[in-house]
């Protein structure tokens, strides 16, 4: 359950980190901030030494 959780945790964390950016160039720091926290807890989760 843990796994699988991570991996959605993945996921989302690199589909907010493409919603923050726009195609006028300017960068949302919120889901930029967001996307990159669910990134990090994602890869703890997953890490084997964490178990």
């Amino acid at each position: 359950m843990k796994r699988i959780a991570s991996i959605i945790l993945l996921i989302l964390g690199i589909y907010m980190i493409y919603l923050s950016i726009p195609s006028e160039g300017v960068i949302m720091r919120p889901p930029m901030v967001s996307g990159v926290a669910f990134i990090l807890i994602g890869l703890v989760w997953l890490n084997p030494k964490t178990a």
